[in-house]
């Protein structure tokens, strides 16, 4: 089942999976130290939210539907760049209408299949192609046609505002 939370709402999830709650007999935890508690727990579930967007299996995740919204266009170096929202955090599949299949998404500048990208002999083909996402920018390889389009763009968007998860990623909540 999908969740999409406030981040009220998470934070009281969070501190249920944590074992901060519920209180025992409507007791009130109070410190005269000034720590903030909140703010730890806060913190605490921003780390494990951003790191759920960016690790977790495709399953735990929400995924959106971006081929709407994104924009093609041409590289004279042989890849088409897609323009996507900046809160795009992660794309868990695509593909153009000229491809026999899904991409193979890469998300290190490093990685060898990124590498083989900047060779037109070592390129991805539309048997076997190739999608570089990293620091917001997703480039694809090879290149779209002057005709293509999108037939698929899913990925995951990051809000300060709204926790989207399924709830099966919970089980991924430890207590530190």
């Amino acid at each position: 089942m999908h969740l999409n939370l406030s981040p009220s709402q998470m934070l009281d999830i969070w501190r249920l999976h944590t074992g901060y709650k519920p209180s025992l007999a409507e007791s009130v935890f109070l410190r005269n130290d000034a720590i903030d508690t909140t703010a730890i727990h806060r913190s605490e579930m921003h780390r494990w939210y951003r790191r759920l967007l960016m690790e977790a299996p495709a399953e735990q995740l929400v995924a959106e539907d971006l081929s709407g919204i994104a924009t093609l266009s041409a590289d004279p170096d042989g890849h088409t760049l897609v323009g996507l929202p900046p809160e795009v955090v992660r794309i868990l599949k695509v593909r153009l209408a000229s491809w026999r299949r899904h991409a193979r998404i890469v998300t290190s500048p490093t990685h060898i299949l990124a590498l083989r990208q900047n060779h037109p002999y070592t390129r991805a083909t539309t048997s076997h192609p190739v999608a570089v996402f990293h620091d917001g920018e997703l480039r694809l390889y090879p290149a779209a046609t002057p005709d293509d389009t999108l037939l698929s763009l899913c990925g995951v968007s990051y809000s300060e505002d709204e926790y989207r998860f399924d709830d099966s990623a919970l089980a991924s909540i430890h207590p530190v």
